[in-house]
């Protein structure tokens, strides 16, 4: 392993195995299955296509505004590589039917938003970029006809709307890579309580405390439309918090994150940038 798939695993501080499971709590998937299991090839093949790209070369969010633009709801011009990486992501479902669409999209747990996205995206196929309200309900409609209905009742657009919700569905997988893979974490000793995961950091000889905590549950637009078995009801959303031993006791935070994984990694970035003078509290 090496490049961007050995950088995000030091990045995570996870080994080679467990990078894919990492990848999908980063990115609130549930954790793909194990084996030669189909959901695990398409991540797999999404992760080697992304990470065979050089360093530097991509920003976060590049994947998916090349997919964006592929499916007509923008107009912008965007990297080269990330345009191959969004075909890349394309060729993985183009050619699956009903049924196998229906399978990947639980087994990747694929979201209200995406579907809604993914209806947007094949109502919009061959014509200009612009937004429509009507449109906007028309979409809506579409999704709910999909989801109500077994995968052998679906049309032609009920199929696109899937297809086209798991390009936007692995093209996020394919940008946590990327911004994993380009981050500089600042790794912190952490210890687990109720209260959630704390840590913390001596910046400017200042010490900094900082705590992962629960944030509440997921909107609902941000769970699987199909039930996935490993996927709660109600998905918990987290945070992180850095708060400065001074007087004042400043403090910052952000959220939510899909993962108490993602807001700990989130967090470790914070703190290099703290101590790098690139923000404060």
């Amino acid at each position: 392993m090496a490049g961007r798939l050995s950088k995000a695993c030091t990045s995570l501080r996870v080994p080679p195995t467990d990078l894919l499971d990492a990848m999908c709590a980063l990115s609130g998937r549930p954790s793909s299955h194990s084996g030669p299991h189909p959901v695990r090839r398409v991540y797999g093949q999404v992760l080697q296509a992304v990470g065979s790209l050089p360093l530097g070369v991509l920003q976060p969010g590049d994947v998916s505004a090349a997919t964006e633009v592929r499916a007509g709801l923008l107009n912008a011009e965007v990297p080269p590589p990330s345009d191959a990486a969004a075909l890349c992501i394309q060729h993985t479902v183009d050619d699956l039917g009903p049924a196998d669409l229906w399978a990947l999209a639980r087994g990747t747990a694929v979201t209200r938003d995406e579907l809604v996205w993914g209806a947007a995206a094949t109502q919009a196929r061959g014509r200009p970029v612009r937004r429509d309200p009507l449109d906007e309900l028309a979409a809506q409609a579409l999704v709910d006809a999909t989801a109500e209905r077994a995968p052998h009742h679906w049309g032609r657009h009920h199929a696109d709307a899937v297809r086209a919700a798991l390009y936007r569905n692995l093209a996020d997988l394919a940008d946590v890579l990327l911004e994993v893979s380009e981050s500089t974490p600042t790794p912190l000793d952490w210890t687990v309580d109720d209260g959630g995961r704390h840590a913390s950091a001596v910046i400017g000889g200042v010490v900094h405390g900082v705590l992962v905590q629960r944030a509440g549950n997921a909107p609902s637009a941000a769970r699987p439309v199909w039930h996935h078995p490993s996927s709660l009801a109600a998905p918990t959303a987290w945070q992180w918090r850095i708060v400065s031993g001074a007087a004042d006791r400043a403090s910052h935070g952000r959220g939510p994150f899909p993962a108490a994984l993602a807001a700990r990694h989130a967090a470790e970035c914070a703190i290099t940038a703290l101590a790098a003078g690139r923000c404060s509290l």
